[in-house]
């Protein structure tokens, strides 16, 4: 039995044995994270840092700064354990671990693309429908979308003031190409709007004042006055029927036949400044009126008397002083370090009007204020009329087709620019040869783009001297220039040679100029006028037929040619003054630059302009003029 049992226990320890040599190492099984992962990891994690660093950079003003920073938080921290879990994690899914990771880094990049404008996702939201809408919300709306705001105001007896009345986009339609957004806003009831005023003789003060207020009336006086007419009804009225809200209507109301006693007092504090004066000529009581800020009474009503509520006072006594509100005093924060939206807010808060400009700016940020009318600590009341410049970011440089198409680009955009004027053997005359700013590259403030022009081929205006017209034809020809011919009498020049060019030779000019060319009409042949005591019709009529001619000189011929009336004509009106310096100096413009182009200036009186200021016309900066015009083109300035 002893041996048996050893046996077995050899056969067991064997089994054991062999268990242990197919169990792998432990230390063995462990492998290593593959490097590709590794680095994907570290991507992801430098990802969700600068997505991070980015949202507290570019959006630290937006409306909803504290959600955006929960969100961003929130998944910063999610990063972090993501690549901290799979760095700590043995697991053999190696490709789900990269491609996660992957996923991560690429939301986090479009995170970072879109913050900085880069890149833009389509927006399928809704244009909502703001009416009766605080115009907070709508400001709300539109910086979360990245639409233009544009506002107006209107008159409303409907809608309450500061909110929507109405919108030029309808409600429910597809954002995705809307750039702006115009609203009008409600500045409360209209003073110009006419009402029917009835005849209000008999009627007592409470049903007045009713009328007054549901009709938004805002210029009634009245006067009290003893009458034997029943007390506080009135009794006489300046005006009634079609009448506008702020005309001014006078009523006269009755004191009655008694003598008036002692009056108590009312707290007069909460009421109108028409309630609270109605109330002190009623009881003849004598009052002063001042004006002043309260942070607890609305604008236009009383916040403040000098005798207590419950004192009694005698008609004509005692001298009540009462203060008007002038709503909260408000005072200017730093409006150039506020974003568009908080602006916005604080103005509806206060209740006072804003209006928003935006130009290019290469120093100030997109969206940021450039300007405003009222600088920081300022004291304003409330209604008054906010102002402010946005930028819209650097202006870059677009590229045009045509010369005019950058004119009209440089007005509009307010660009200084000058004109300069190069020979090209590639470019055409008129056309633009290079822009002194690149296209795509930003225009910096103030900056003068120059503009160089193309005046064509080069050509040198030959030696015409002594030449036969054909001859002058000819060489003119030969090197691509345009003539014009007149004639004029020489004795020293034969007939039908050149006396004289307008461009002397050598000059250089452009291909196509007009050269005048003026040639010999001869000797001036002087009639004899031979004086005969007989004076007979015979006599007279056979010395006319013997005299000979003076042959008619030949009319010039003059080819059309076609201008782009240059931008720097806008000097002429920056740098004189005056119609006639003015007009001279455009005179003179013309024939230097556009020769026979006619022009005539046309002066324009009681214009509100000063002097010699361009108003229009049909020969202005940018517009095509051509020579040989019958009718001549119009500059008008002011008279």
């Amino acid at each position: 039995m002893a041996k048996i049992a050893k046996k077995i226990n050899n056969i067991e320890d064997i089994e054991i044995e062999e268990k242990k040599q197919e169990q792998p190492d432990k230390k063995q099984t462990k492998k290593t994270k593959h490097p590709f992962v590794n680095i994907m990891l570290f991507i992801t994690i430098l990802s969700g840092i600068i997505y991070f660093i980015t949202t507290l950079e570019y959006k630290s003003d937006d409306l909803n700064v504290l959600e955006n920073l929960i969100n961003i938080l929130l998944l910063f921290l999610f990063t972090i354990f993501f690549v901290s879990a799979s760095i700590t994690n043995n697991s053999k899914h190696k490709a789900t671990t990269f491609i996660s990771a992957l996923l991560l880094t690429i939301y986090n990049t479009l995170g970072v693309l879109t913050t900085l404008s880069i890149v833009t996702i389509p927006n399928l939201s809704k244009v909502e429908d703001f009416r009766e809408k605080n115009l907070t919300e709508v400001v709300n709306w539109a910086t979360k979308n990245n639409i233009t705001l544009k506002e107006e105001y209107e008159y409303s007896d409907m809608i309450d003031e500061y909110k929507v009345i109405s919108q030029n986009i309808k409600p429910g339609k597809d954002i995705k190409n809307i750039k702006s957004l115009t609203i009008s806003i409600s500045e409360g009831p209209d003073p110009n709007k006419e009402v029917v005023v009835p005849d209000m003789v008999t009627w007592d003060s409470d049903r007045v004042l009713e009328f007054i207020n549901n009709n938004h009336l805002s210029n009634v006086k009245v006067e009290f006055t003893e009458s034997d007419k029943i007390k506080d009804t009135v009794i006489d009225q300046n005006k009634k029927g079609n009448l506008k809200r702020n005309d001014e209507i006078k009523l006269k109301f009755s004191l009655g036949e008694d003598e008036l006693g002692e009056t108590k007092l009312i707290d007069l504090t909460n009421k109108s400044e028409f309630e609270t004066t109605f109330y002190l000529k009623q009881h003849k009581i004598k009052y002063k009126q001042e004006k002043d800020f309260s942070s607890k009474i609305k604008r236009g009503y009383t916040s403040k008397q000098s005798i207590k509520p419950g004192t009694m006072i005698k008609p004509n006594d005692k001298e009540v002083v009462i203060t008007i509100s002038k709503g909260r005093k408000i005072k200017v924060p730093n409006l150039k370090e506020m974003s568009v939206t908080k602006i916005t807010s604080w103005i509806v808060s206060n209740r006072l009007k804003l209006e928003i400009t935006d130009k290019y700016d290469d120093k100030v940020k997109d969206n940021k204020v450039i300007s405003a009318n009222y600088k920081k600590d300022d004291v304003i009341e409330q209604g008054t009329k906010v102002s402010i410049v946005i930028s819209k970011g650097k202006l870059k440089m677009p590229k045009f087709k045509t010369l005019a198409d950058f004119y009209e680009w440089a007005d509009k955009y307010e660009i200084n620019y000058e004109e300069k004027r190069e020979f090209s053997d590639t470019v055409k005359q008129g056309e633009v040869i290079k822009y002194s700013v690149k296209v795509g590259n930003a225009i910096k403030n103030n900056e003068t783009i120059i503009v160089t022009i193309s005046d064509g081929k080069q050509c040198e205006v030959p030696d015409l001297k002594d030449l036969t017209k054909s001859e002058a034809i000819k060489k003119l020809k030969s090197v691509n220039l345009n003539y014009n011919f007149l004639y004029k009498n020489s004795n020293s020049i034969k007939k039908d040679k050149v006396i004289s060019q307008s461009i002397s030779a050598g000059s250089k000019v452009s291909n196509g100029t007009t050269v005048t060319v003026t040639l010999s009409n001869g000797k001036k042949v002087e009639e004899t006028v031979q004086k005969r005591e007989n004076k007979n019709t015979s006599t007279n009529t056979n010395t006319n037929n013997n005299t000979t001619p003076t042959p008619k000189p030949t009319t010039p011929t003059c080819t059309p040619q076609t201008y782009t009336v240059s931008g720097a004509i806008k000097n002429i009106f920056n740098n004189y003054s005056g119609y006639s310096e003015v007009a001279n100096q455009l005179n003179s413009f013309f024939k230097s630059n556009y020769p026979n182009v006619k022009i005539s200036i046309v002066g324009v009186s009681d214009t509100g302009m000063n002097p010699g200021s361009y108003i229009g016309g049909t020969a202005g900066p940018g517009k095509s003029v051509t020579s040989c015009n019958s009718t001549p083109y119009t500059i008008q300035i002011a008279k």
